[in-house]
C-alpha cells in the first residue's frame, strides 16, 4: 500500500499536525487530503454530516458495535 491509502508511516500525520501545527484549532478534525480522505499529506477536513434523528443515531450506533464486535449498553 501507500500511495492510494498511506502508509503506516504516515498515518500518525494528521494526528501530529493537530497537536503540533501552529494554526492547528482543537475543535478542528485533521485527516489526510487524498482523494475520498484515503492518502496525501495530512489537512484539516470537514467532518460528516452528523446523524439526522434518533433513528439515524440508534443504527450507527448498532453498525459500529457490529464492526468492533463489542456491545456497549446503551
Amino acid at each position: 500500500m501507500g500511495v492510494l491509502v498511506g502508509t503506516v508511516e504516515t498515518a500518525a500525520l494528521p494526528a501530529l499536525l493537530a497537536a503540533t501545527g501552529p494554526d492547528a484549532k482543537g475543535s478542528e478534525f485533521y485527516g489526510p487530503r487524498g482523494r475520498s480522505n484515503l492518502g496525501g499529506a495530512p489537512a484539516r477536513r470537514d467532518l460528516w454530516p452528523p446523524p439526522r434523528g434518533m433513528d439515524d443515531a440508534r443504527r450507527l450506533w448498532e453498525v459500529s458495535e457490529g464492526l468492533v464486535g463489542v456491545r456497549f449498553p446503551a
